[in-house]
């Protein structure tokens, strides 16, 4: 639970840098450019954390065997290799080549790997997913973000701008909502995969465009982005409030508007 502390850190400032770097690019871009930086830092600061024990002649069994153990316990990674034939064979392969041979230009291979299983696995099983799994995943963030409004609101804002570092050192309670949002977002999954292998007509997903319609017909403004894209400078009680609004944002739209929205905002984040 650690890592995924640190993993989560490292992703959400990524994707705070992304957002603030073009301010130039049309809101929904820049949104959306910011949570796919998020997704996307996430498997790289996870390739990371999993590298600090592979040094250059420690390629045997037992630390790959620990390495993919710690690859197993990060949200998502171990339901896909479970899922996926071969795809623990093919980590492995790629761990070790790159502790042989580190990458020095461009995506390393395990980061690569993952890349393509969520391309190929976890994105579309989320956008096949249905609305009370979605709204589960949702709901349960809102969970912790409240525990954490209401017991400390140093950690919310570390939550709502860089992640929970040690998530380990949040009360019994925050931990286990901790837990909730992980086991939601594994249910999600698994709906949608469940879905896909049943051939069933695909839910709708909202747009780029349509989300950032979505967004504001929830009550969502200027204002509330102009104060996310000054996350870090808000008081830890603004920052906590203005990640709460963007988490309730669905529940303020029409029933038949809300898994739509849902579904986008699980892929990209």
């Amino acid at each position: 639970m650690e890592n995924w502390g640190v993993i989560i850190g490292i992703a959400a400032a990524v994707a705070i840098v992304v957002y603030l770097r073009d301010r130039r690019a049309a809101q929904p871009q820049r949104t959306r450019a910011a949570l796919v930086g998020f997704a996307v830092s996430a498997l790289a600061a996870a390739v990371a954390v999993w590298g600090l024990d592979l040094l250059p002649g420690s390629d045997d069994k037992t630390t790959l065997d620990q390495a993919i153990a710690s690859a197993r316990a990060l949200p998502m990674i171990g339901v896909v290799l479970d899922d996926v034939p071969g795809s623990e064979g093919l980590l492995r392969a790629a761990l070790k080549e790159e502790i042989r041979q580190p990458t020095t230009e461009g995506v390393s291979r395990p980061l690569k790997l993952m890349r393509e299983l969520r391309t190929a696995y976890v994105v579309p099983a989320l956008l096949a997913t249905d609305d009370a799994s979605a709204a589960a995943v949702v709901e349960a963030r809102i969970q912790l973000l409240q525990h954490l409004q209401r017991t400390d609101l140093v950690v919310c804002k570390e939550f709502a701008l860089i992640g929970i570092q040690r998530s380990d050192k949040l009360d019994a309670t925050g931990q286990k909502l901790m837990r909730d949002v992980l086991a939601a977002l594994e249910q999600a999954y698994r709906s949608g995969r469940a879905a896909k292998a049943a051939n069933t007509a695909p839910p709708p997903v909202a747009s780029d465009s349509e989300t950032h319609a979505l967004l504001m017909d929830a009550g969502l403004s200027a204002a509330d982005f102009d104060k996310l894209a000054r996350l870090g400078r808000l008081s830890n009680e603004e920052a906590c409030d203005i990640a709460l609004r963007f988490n309730t944002a669905p529940a303020r739209l029409p029933a038949d508007k809300r898994g739509p929205l849902m579904r986008h905002l699980l892929t990209v984040q």
